[in-house]
């Protein structure tokens, strides 16, 4: 699948406060059914547990590429590694 520019996943970051942004209610997130774990900018793509306990994120596409989704931050959520594989059966 193709890769948002790093510009754009730089203002999706930021728009997330640094925040999964997951509203899967089959996730079984505890705040009004978003996620919101805190993530830090360098553990994008860090699927392993860290030392420090914390997992890494990724971009995820609202709509894929292949269904007509642009490259922009609009469609462009911040996920934790968890709610990633899980949107996308990882």
């Amino acid at each position: 699948m193709a890769e948002f520019p790093e510009e754009v996943v730089k203002k999706a970051f930021g728009a997330s406060d640094g925040r999964c942004e997951c509203l899967t209610v089959e996730h079984g997130h505890i705040y009004n059914s978003q996620c919101m774990r805190v993530l830090t900018w360098n553990k994008r793509g860090q699927s392993f547990m860290a030392p420090d306990g914390e997992k890494g994120w990724e971009a995820n596409w609202i709509v894929s590429p292949e269904n007509g989704g642009k490259p922009i931050q609009e469609n462009c959520e911040i996920l934790c590694w968890d709610c990633y594989c899980k949107k996308n059966k990882k």
